[in-house]
């Protein structure tokens, strides 16, 4: 057997549950329980994560000592996904599939459908037209938040395609969303700028990433929940700071 290859598509599985936005701790035992299941030594299995990075080394059965490191430079939330990698990872430890078969079941799960478009901007639109009037707004500044959405979803759409920088992609998706706030105010079609913006705003602060943050610490990986919560924070201060630049742009928030 290729323990090579098998530890290459334990980490690719491991690698596609942080980008769902698992937890470290899960991820960490997932591919612990992997290795163990084809034979490696328990005691000579080590795994590293970060928020960025998978380190593991593993004795092999046949007395190879066996490390890979794994560079993460994405992330796309999908927890309907990460149900499914979870699965495949207590398949792989029932069954120890060869490489070919664990690659074949990991690309199944990643081929699953995604929502459709029209129903991204449905949920966005509902999301911040509901919140907008939550926070006090009336259903004209409900709908203005709803056309909000629809301008967020559209942005981020562009720049997924061209900027990978967090920071910067929530800016300026930030700034385009508090001009269109703005806008439709001035154009008679809303009310509140302030209360357009925080039913906007719901769509783009990263509450997941806080979350798990939070989780990662109490349970011991601080490292990790630390860097979860700066980044938490540095993308909740982009997303501020591109609020206020099209406030100062077009005149403020009358």
């Amino acid at each position: 057997m290729n323990y090579e290859k098998i530890l290459q598509g334990i980490l690719d599985i491991g690698e596609e549950m942080i980008v769902c936005g698992a937890e470290v701790s899960r991820v960490e035992d997932s591919i612990r329980r992997m290795c163990m299941a084809y034979g490696a030594n328990k005691d000579r299995i080590n795994v590293f994560i970060i928020t960025s990075n998978i380190q593991v080394t593993i004795a092999a059965p046949d007395g190879h000592i066996i490390t890979q490191i794994r560079q993460i430079i994405r992330y796309d939330v999908n927890f309907d996904r990460l149900d499914y990698l979870n699965d495949l990872s207590r398949y792989v430890c029932e069954h120890t599939p060869d490489h070919i078969k664990i690659q074949e079941l990991l690309r199944k799960v990643m081929e699953r459908p995604t929502p459709g478009r029209a129903l991204k901007l449905l949920g966005s639109v509902l999301v911040a037209a509901a919140f907008a009037v939550f926070f006090g707004g009336s259903l004209r500044d409900g709908i203005s938040a709803g056309i909000m959405g629809i301008v967020i979803v559209f942005m981020e759409d562009v720049m997924q395609k061209r900027e990978t920088n967090q920071i910067v992609y929530n800016f300026i998706v930030s700034v385009v969303a508090g001009i269109t706030a703005i806008l439709t105010v001035t154009l008679g079609l809303g009310e509140n700028e302030n209360l357009i913006m925080m039913g906007g705003i719901m769509l783009l602060i990263p509450g997941i990433a806080m979350t798990n943050a939070v989780r990662d610490m109490l349970i011991g990986d601080i490292a990790t929940g630390m860097l979860r919560l700066t980044n938490a924070v540095l993308t909740a201060a982009a997303i501020a700071c591109g609020f206020a630049l099209s406030i100062i742009l077009l005149g403020g928030v009358l």
